[in-house]
């Protein structure tokens, strides 16, 4: 009697979720519903933009350069990031574990908080000067 109650319990924790989070996950990319989500919402907002997704919150062509995936973000670039408005960040799938979502010069990025470093990257504003190999 007592195997069988063992075996019932060890099945059960076979069967029971393991308690994961979508914080516990270990892609670092935006997934292409979160890229489609992203630009609809830019869309919708853009007449009324908040701080780093305005026009005149574009970069530059040199600091572009500096705002790439795999690249970390220096003090001007982390000083020039706003927070993610929470209306969109709402409708994301959550950030990785040690990652958050920033806006910065028309893109929203996804950055490791301990390193800095642009994980992915959603170009807001489409000049044909991005080679995002997801679009």
């Amino acid at each position: 009697m007592k195997t069988a109650y063992f075996s019932a319990a060890l099945s059960i924790l076979f069967l029971v979720p393991t308690g994961a989070s979508a914080q516990d996950r270990q892609d670092q990319q935006f997934s292409e519903h979160d890229r489609q989500v992203t630009r609809d919402w830019y869309n919708q907002h853009q007449n009324n933009a908040p701080r780093g997704m305005r026009s005149q919150d574009r970069l530059t062509p040199e600091q572009e350069q500096r705002v790439q995936p795999g690249q970390p973000l220096d003090r001007e670039m982390q000083g020039l990031s706003q927070s993610m408005p929470r209306d969109l960040g709402r409708q994301l799938s959550p950030a990785p574990k040690n990652h958050k979502y920033v806006v910065v010069g028309q893109h929203v990025a996804l950055v490791d908080t301990h390193t800095h470093v642009v994980r992915d990257i959603i170009h807001l504003h489409d000049d044909g000067q991005h080679n995002d190999p997801q679009h």
